[in-house]
């Protein structure tokens, strides 16, 4: 029986494959190959739905800080005439085309001079022209159109995502905390 050259007569010889592990097979290629323990991917989950969890709530109270500056706007806002003092255009991700203008401005409540980024500025306007402007109460840094603030209004609807995603998490959660109960060793029990 003629050898083909580089054949090895551990594979030849079926016997002896068959009593070959699939580790050792693997051995004789290279060296072995180390594998990812359950432990690991128990880990990875958990850790993955914690940032999901840490990122879900970071969101929703964006979301609750956004429709209380809004209504706190709407109905307590402290109405401004605001000097435009700059504005320039934003471009979009490839740079070709705008994407929308960030403008400065200027104003006087209380007695104090302000000179912040004007909210929901959606048109170039040149330096000098004045606009109506609505200043949050809390927070006399924070100025937006008026006119934007009279036809915005505070959404419920926001919160139909964040509530899939939170029963999402949920639902994921409860399947890892099974997996990590059914691979846990069972608890020794003491006889006496």
């Amino acid at each position: 029986m003629d050898d083909a050259p580089g054949e090895s007569a551990l594979v030849r010889d079926e016997r002896a494959a068959s009593r070959v592990t699939s580790d050792e097979r693997s051995a004789l290629r290279g060296p072995a190959v180390a594998r990812v323990g359950r432990g690991f991917w128990l880990v990875t989950s958990a850790v993955l739905l914690l940032v999901g969890a840490a990122v879900l709530l970071v969101s929703v109270i964006s979301t609750v800080n956004d429709n209380a500056r809004l209504s706190r706007l709407k109905s307590h806002g402290i109405p401004v005439t605001v000097t435009v003092t700059g504005c320039f255009g934003n471009l979009g991700g490839s740079g070709s085309n705008a994407a929308g203008f960030t403008c400065h401005g200027s104003y006087a409540l209380k007695g104090v001079r302000y000179e912040e980024l004007i909210g929901s500025m959606t048109t170039l306007t040149r330096v000098g022209t004045t606009v109506r402007g609505v200043v949050d109460p809390s927070h006399h840094d924070v100025v937006v159109l008026a006119r934007a603030v009279r036809t915005s209004s505070t959404s419920s609807g926001s919160y139909v995502v964040e509530g899939l995603l939170a029963v999402l998490i949920v639902l994921l959660t409860f399947l890892l905390v099974r997996v990590v109960r059914r691979t846990a060793p069972p608890p020794h029990s003491t006889n006496e």
